[in-house]
């Protein structure tokens, strides 16, 4: 648990100095996920305020944002970093060359998770978007972030269990331990690495909740 506490400290301080630094420039260097573009009522779990479904313009943004923006990049990089100090895999250099290595295959994951998850969403009509809640108080606002690991918002604005938040991680930790690691890593492997993922869901909401500036 000691790595995990550890990782989640580095996320939260490294995403902190990009928001105060983008919001310090002014710069947009990605693509922003898209607000709701016009109000409809709606109260879930917390969630208070206007709400719209997004369009496809507006979930493509997002797809784009959570993809190649900071979620996905810095969540990239830490993973990457936590590898290389197992090693894992101990077959990859402990160098810059392996560190490339373990970016590479955790982009590529990150790839086939986020692909995986907005496609079905957008076919069972699930907003699979983090949404900060409106709702006041720590416990409040972290039980949203946690419960936002396994839920989306439909078309009427109501919170409902996700089973393509459910399936993407492991769709992408298959993919990825399948296409990149070496051959003697088993589906098991696989298995656990996508349940990691969640891990890594959650603190990427509650950055999102309690520090990333509101977009």
């Amino acid at each position: 648990m000691v790595p995990i506490a550890r990782s989640f400290a580095v996320l939260v301080c490294a995403v902190g100095v990009i928001a105060q630094a983008q919001s310090s420039s002014g710069l947009t260097l990605i693509p922003q996920p898209d607000p709701p573009a016009a109000a409809a009522a709606g109260t879930s779990n917390g969630v208070t305020g206007t709400y719209t479904f997004p369009n496809h313009k507006q979930q493509f943004r997002n797809f784009l944002y959570y993809t190649f923006g900071a979620p996905g990049l810095i969540s990239t990089a830490i993973g990457a970093g936590i590898d290389q100090g197992k090693p894992a895999p101990p077959e990859w250099d402990s160098g810059a060359l392996g560190y490339g290595e373990r970016y590479g295959w955790r982009f590529g994951m990150n790839l086939t998770t986020k692909t995986t998850e907005f496609s079905l969403g957008a076919v069972l009509h699930e907003d699979v978007a983090y949404h900060r809640c409106d709702c006041s108080g720590l416990f409040p606002r972290t039980a949203h972030a946690f419960v936002s690991v396994l839920s989306a918002r439909t078309t009427s604005g109501r919170t409902v269990f996700s089973v393509p938040a459910l399936v993407s991680p492991y769709a992408g930790s298959f993919t990825a331990v399948n296409a990149w690691y070496p051959s003697r890593y088993e589906p098991a492997d696989a298995f656990r690495i996508g349940n990691m993922s969640f891990v890594f869901k959650a603190g990427g909401n509650l950055i999102g909740e309690f520090i990333a500036p509101r977009r």
